[in-house]
C-alpha cells in the first residue's frame, strides 16, 4: 500500500506505471480519485481487445485501484466521487493492491473436464481461515461448478487464470498460484 497521496498527475503516471509496466494509460482527474483507461496500440485494437475496455480508478488518498466498467471515463468518475460523497460503496473492484493468494492444483483431468483444488488465503485478514474449494471446469464450453454452493471469487478468477493459461500452450496447467 502507498504511503502518500496521490494529487498529481505524474505521481499518477508513475504508479500506474510500476504496476502496469507496459501500458500507457489516459487519466481523468476527479475530486476523490484518478480514472484512468489503457490506451491500445493498433495491434490490440485490431485483435479486439478494445471491447469493453474497462477503466481503473486511483483513489487519491490510499492510492487502492478498483477496476471499473466500461463507461466514458468522465461518467465513471462520477459514480466514483457520488459513491464517496454519499458513503455509498464504490462501483467497481479492488485490484490494487491485492486482496487474495489462490494456489491451484489439477486433481483430475479427462478429455473433457478438467478439476482443481483451489485454495484462497486472505492478504488483508491474516487471521481468516483460508478459502478451499473444487473447481470443475468443461473444457470445450468453459462452464463450471464449484463444491460449495456459494462459490468464493477466487474460483471465478482460478476459472479465468487456468483457461488463460490453457491458451497460451493448449494444456491445462498442473499448478499455480497468482494475487488477485
Amino acid at each position: 500500500m502507498p504511503d502518500r497521496q496521490f494529487h498529481t498527475r505524474e505521481q499518477v503516471e508513475q504508479y500506474l506505471a510500476q504496476i502496469y509496466p507496459s501500458q500507457e494509460q489516459t487519466i481523468l482527474e476527479t475530486e476523490f480519485g484518478w480514472v484512468a483507461r489503457p490506451i491500445l496500440t493498433q495491434e490490440q485494437i485490431a485483435n479486439g481487445q478494445g471491447l469493453g475496455l474497462g477503466n481503473y480508478v486511483v483513489n487519491k488518498q490510499t492510492g487502492v485501484i478498483t477496476a471499473h466498467r466500461s463507461l466514458p471515463p468522465k461518467l465513471i468518475g462520477e459514480e466514483y466521487d457520488q459513491a464517496i460523497r454519499t458513503g455509498q460503496p464504490i462501483p467497481g473492484y479492488q485490484v490494487f493492491p491485492p486482496m487474495w493468494t489462490v494456489h491451484v492444483e489439477r486433481t483430475r483431468e479427462t478429455p473433457q473436464e478438467v478439476e482443481y483444488q483451489v485454495r484462497a488465503t486472505s492478504l488483508t485478514e491474516p487471521h481468516q481461515s483460508p478459502i478451499n474449494d473444487q473447481l470443475v471446469i468443461n473444457k470445450q464450453t468453459l462452464d463450471s461448478r464449484t463444491s460449495t454452493p456459494a462459490a468464493h471469487p477466487a474460483c471465478q478468477e482460478a476459472l479465468a487464470w487456468t483457461e488463460w493459461r490453457s491458451r497460451q500452450d493448449g494444456t491445462w496447467p498442473q499448478t499455480g498460484t497468482f494475487e488477485f
